[in-house]
């Protein structure tokens, strides 16, 4: 009976030998580059968060459009608040915008004097669009608009648009330790994206460093940090009597 038993062991053993084999990989094997990276996007965009953001846009290597936003976003109780500054032309001009998602209702509003006009008051309420649509520019890949919370899960279809992801040293930061994976991918024969994603090592991204190229030299170079993972954001609605309801999509809109 031993000997029995030691052959099925080993026949088992063999058998769990060949289905690794043909599976390419065995259930201890850590997450490929592509699929790590994915979730810390997933996941990250599940929770609470604030970011920073810069982005600039270049015209064969001259500066066109800069933007600065900053801001806090809770995806489960529907919250968040964004400022944003954008500078462009010559001279420079700048304009500046706060945004507030509250359920689903987005509340706009831009500084007085700016181009965007008016609408006899000084915020701006509409149905905020689902998430994952873009009414502004529907047909940029990669980007973010006012109407759309800041989410690392906007990169989300980038990569998934069989993309080339490594992993690419160490990262880390105040507090965290982790790893950065680097990423390129050719979206059409027009528009590539390559970037670094920084991941710590419970799987929260704490950075996130792109540049999309186009064809004919325009390029934008896009760099977000987020963090205070879980923290509450308090966000409440304006006066009432300063807000003008609009239908169908904001009044107002930036891109960047």
């Amino acid at each position: 009976m031993r000997v029995l038993a030691a052959a099925g062991a080993a026949v088992a053993v063999a058998a769990a030998g060949v289905t690794a084999a043909l599976l390419g990989r065995s259930v201890s094997d850590p997450p490929s580059a592509l699929t790590a990276t994915t979730r810390a996007l997933a996941k990250t965009s599940a929770d609470s968060y604030r970011f920073s953001l810069d982005s600039t846009v270049y015209f064969r290597r001259r500066e066109l459009r800069s933007d600065v936003v900053s801001g806090a976003f809770d995806p489960r109780h529907e919250l968040g608040t964004e400022r944003l500054t954008a500078r462009s032309g010559r001279p420079p001009s700048s304009a500046g915008a706060q945004i507030r998602f509250i359920g689903k209702y987005l509340y706009t509003w831009v500084s007085p004097g700016s181009v965007m006009g008016t609408i006899g008051k000084p915020w701006d309420k509409t149905a905020a669009p689902p998430p994952g649509t873009d009414a502004l520019y529907e047909g940029d890949v990669y980007g973010f608009s006012t109407e759309q919370p800041v989410s690392p899960a906007e990169l989300l279809g980038v990569l998934r648009s069989a993309a080339k992801v490594r992993a690419s040293g160490p990262a880390s930061g105040p507090g965290w330790n982790g790893t950065k994976f680097a990423f390129i991918v050719h979206l059409s024969a027009q528009e590539s994206v390559t970037g670094t994603v920084y991941v710590d090592q419970q799987g929260r991204v704490h950075r996130l460093v792109t540049i999309t190229s186009e064809k004919g030299g325009f390029t934008t170079d896009r760099e977000i940090t987020f963090g205070d993972f879980g923290a509450p954001v308090p966000v409440t609605a304006p006066p009432a009597n300063q807000v003008k309801y609009t239908s169908g999509r904001p009044y107002w809109g930036y891109y960047f």
